[in-house]
C-alpha cells in the first residue's frame, strides 16, 4: 500500500492507496482532462528508489458511477490484452472504503501530445492491430460483450447475439428510441418518415448480404469510440495511445464509421490506410454504404448526448435519408414499385 504524504485535509481513500505501489508515497493529485460524467485525476507516486510512477484515476458516484467504472475496466482490460503497446495498462477498479458509494478505475498514466492528430499511418496501425489480433477470438463466437458499456454516459446493450444483423438492428432501435426521448418526443416529420424505412429496408439491404450466400462476419474486438480525442500520440510522436473504449465484439468496419464523420478532420486517407492492413468485407461494393451506416451510430449518439444542438439531429436525418434513397433507387431500377427483396425478417 502507498501512503499519501501531501499536506492536504482530504487524503486519498485507503482502497485507492492499496492499489498503488507498495512503499510508494503520493506526492501530487491533479485534475486530468475533461469529462462530463466522472472526475479524472493524475496521481504521482514517489518510489523508495527515487523514481516516480504516475497513474490515471476516474471516479464517479452511485449506481451509474459503478456501471461507468465497470464499463471502463472491462473495455480497457480487453483492449489492452490485444494491443498493450497502445493502451494504458489497467491497474484496478473498486470502491472507496470510507465512501462506498464512490467508485474508481485506475490505470497507468501515459504522457501524450495533446494538440496533434496522429497521421493515418500511426492512427490506423493501432486500429488494424486491434482488429486483426482479436479476429475470431470472441469468447463464445457471438456478437456482444460481457458487460454493457458506455458511450459518454449512454448505456450500450451488449447482450450476446448470434447474427450481426440482429445485434446491430437491436442497438439501432435502442439508440433511436433514446435519441427521441432526449428530445422530449419533439415531432420531426422527416425522421418519423425515415425511421421505419431505415429498419425495413436499409439495415436488411446492407447487413444481410454480409451473412448470406456463404459469407459470414467474424467478430473482432471493436473500440467503438475512435474520435481524435481518444487517439493521441505518445511523447515519441510515432506511437499512438488509444483509450476510453466502449468495447464490443462486432464487425470490424464499425470502427471506421467515425472516420467518415465530417465533425472530425479524418476522412478517406485514414480509411485507405486501414484497408492496406485489413481486407474489405464482402460484398465489397457495399463498403461505402456500410461506412455511412456505421457513421450513423456515432451521429445518433451525439444527437442524444447534446439534444440542444439541433444541427446534430439534422445530420442524422440527412444521412438516414441518403441511405433510404439509395435503397429505394435500387428497388426502382430492378422492379419498379414492387416490395423490396430485403424486407426485414427480424
Amino acid at each position: 500500500m502507498a501512503t499519501d504524504v501531501r499536506n492536504v485535509e482530504e487524503k486519498l481513500d485507503e482502497n485507492l492507496l492499496a492499489a498503488l505501489p507498495e512503499g510508494g508515497k503520493v506526492v501530487s493529485v491533479t485534475p486530468s482532462g475533461m469529462s462530463d460524467y466522472c472526475n479524472t485525476f493524475r496521481i504521482e507516486v514517489s518510489m523508495p528508489d527515487g523514481s516516480s510512477q504516475v497513474f490515471f484515476e476516474k471516479e464517479a458516484s452511485g449506481k451509474e458511477g459503478l456501471e461507468l467504472m465497470e464499463s471502463a475496466w472491462t473495455s480497457e482490460n480487453t483492449t489492452y490484452e490485444f494491443i498493450p503497446e497502445h493502451v494504458p495498462r489497467p491497474v484496478k477498479k473498486g470502491s472507496y472504503k470510507f465512501r462506498p458509494d464512490r467508485h474508481f478505475f485506475l490505470a497507468e498514466f501515459i504522457e501524450m501530445i495533446e494538440d496533434d492528430i496522429p497521421r493515418p499511418e500511426s492512427y490506423m496501425t493501432a486500429i488494424a492491430a486491434l482488429h486483426s489480433r482479436s479476429m475470431g477470438k470472441s469468447p463464445n463466437g457471438k456478437f456482444g460483450f460481457p458487460v454493457n458499456t458506455r458511450f459518454g454516459n449512454l448505456e450500450q446493450d451488449n447482450s450476446w447475439t448470434g447474427t450481426w444483423e440482429e445485434y446491430w438492428t437491436r442497438q439501432m432501435k435502442d439508440f433511436l428510441q433514446r435519441e427521441d426521448a432526449s428530445h422530449d418526443g419533439e415531432h420531426h416529420a422527416e425522421l418519423e418518415r425515415l425511421r421505419p424505412l431505415f429498419f425495413e429496408k436499409v439495415l436488411p439491404r446492407f447487413l444481410r448480404p454480409l451473412e448470406s450466400d456463404g459469407r459470414s462476419v467474424t467478430p473482432c474486438l471493436i473500440h467503438a469510440d475512435l474520435w481524435p480525442g481518444n487517439v493521441k500520440y505518445q511523447t515519441d510522436g510515432e506511437t499512438v495511445c488509444v483509450y476510453d473504449a466502449c468495447a464490443m465484439w462486432g464487425h470490424n468496419e464499425v470502427d471506421l464509421g467515425v472516420f467518415r464523420n465530417p465533425r472530425y478532420p479524418l476522412g478517406k486517407p485514414y480509411l485507405k490506410e486501414y484497408w492496406k492492413h485489413v481486407p474489405i468485407s464482402e460484398p465489397e461494393e457495399d463498403v461505402d454504404s456500410r461506412n455511412t451506416l456505421y457513421m450513423l451510430r456515432n451521429q445518433i449518439l451525439l444527437s442524444t448526448l447534446y439534444p440542444h444542438d439541433h444541427k446534430l439531429r439534422e445530420i442524422v436525418v440527412s444521412n438516414m435519408k441518403l441511405l433510404v434513397d439509395k435503397v429505394e433507387a435500387e428497388e426502382a431500377a430492378k422492379s419498379g414499385p414492387q416490395t423490396s427483396t430485403y424486407q426485414s425478417r427480424l
